[in-house]
């Protein structure tokens, strides 16, 4: 397996693997190995099949009841009721960024204004998918007054939803290690580990990420669409990275190497199916000729 040149942090010698180490010949610094040996094992990423059986088990598992979204617990006016439903359809339609304004005089002892706007500083349309969101949820300006102002069973509902974002923010921190591998160069390590995570959080869009920048480093001739689909069926790549522009393929904070390559890949497409058409017409064209002229021949053979 070959590596990239690396140099020592303290005086900038070459540094040389030892085992699971990088150790310095001049001033004797070690650097260890970031991942487990075990991690590195060879695997196989994980295959269509199971990836559709852990996407249905996650969607059975995430199904949140909280009641009527826009039923303003302590809402007296008709005026409320109206922004509540107006913020509603913000969500709904991903304007996350209008909720607060929409909101704004509603006061913070309605339930159904506070739930709209957690999800709206989460980036989430419903429960669901802030179940996909990474972070401590409980920071959230407006968790506490969620729960105080919830039901028990609403209560439970947003404590299970921050233990689950808690555990999201572990995940996230775990395939993230291999960034690392992928800064050195290593890009054969990097899709090992990248393969690992993706066996080990098959729905989470971070881990086929890592797969797929990993990959473009280590070929230069892949061509990410393939995994691609994988990466857009995670259910918490919206949450995450948010949705294409208009007239683009890929979110503007996917790693731009994964970006460059899928342009690259498909400029070569283009072009070469630029060139088949072109040969196509021609030898159309070529063909067209010689039938004209065959008719023609038989013409004159019938007239002479």
């Amino acid at each position: 397996m070959s590596f990239v040149q690396m140099n020592c942090k303290n005086c900038g010698a070459p540094l040389e693997r030892q085992g699971d180490a990088y150790v310095c010949g001049h001033c004797g610094a070690r650097v260890i190995n970031i991942l487990d040996a075990d991690i590195l094992a060879e695997g196989e990423v994980i295959g269509a099949a199971e990836f559709e059986r852990k996407l249905k088990e996650q969607k059975e598992l995430l199904v949140f009841e909280i009641g009527d979204t826009v039923r303003a617990f302590d809402a007296e006016t008709e005026v409320v009721n109206a922004q509540l439903r107006q913020a509603a359809r913000d969500l709904r339609d991903g304007k996350m960024y209008k909720v607060d304004e929409t909101l704004r005089g509603v006061s913070d002892t309605v339930f159904a204004a506070e739930r709209l706007r957690l999800l709206a500083d989460a980036g989430a349309r419903d429960e669901t998918e802030l179940a996909y969101w990474s972070g401590d949820l409980k920071k959230n300006r407006h968790f506490e007054r969620v729960c105080a102002l919830g039901d028990f069973e609403q209560k439970r509902v947003y404590e299970r939803l921050a233990e689950i974002c808690a555990e999201n923010e572990r995940a996230g921190k775990e395939i993230a290690r291999g960034a690392a591998l992928l800064n050195a160069q290593a890009y054969e390590d990097a899709e090992k580990y990248a393969a690992a995570m993706c066996a080990q959080y098959p729905t989470d869009a971070r881990a086929w990420e890592l797969l797929i920048a990993a990959r473009c480093g280590k070929e230069e001739s892949y061509d990410p669409s393939h995994d691609l689909k994988y990466f857009f069926r995670c259910p918490n790549g919206r949450v995450l990275y948010g949705d294409p522009l208009e007239g683009e393929t890929l979110p503007r904070t996917v790693a731009p190497v994964i970006a460059d390559r899928l342009r690259a890949v498909r400029s070569k497409r283009n072009a070469r199916s630029g060139l088949l058409r072109k040969v196509i017409g021609s030898v159309a064209v070529a063909v067209t000729l010689g039938i004209l002229a065959l008719v023609w021949a038989l013409i004159e053979n019938v007239f002479s």
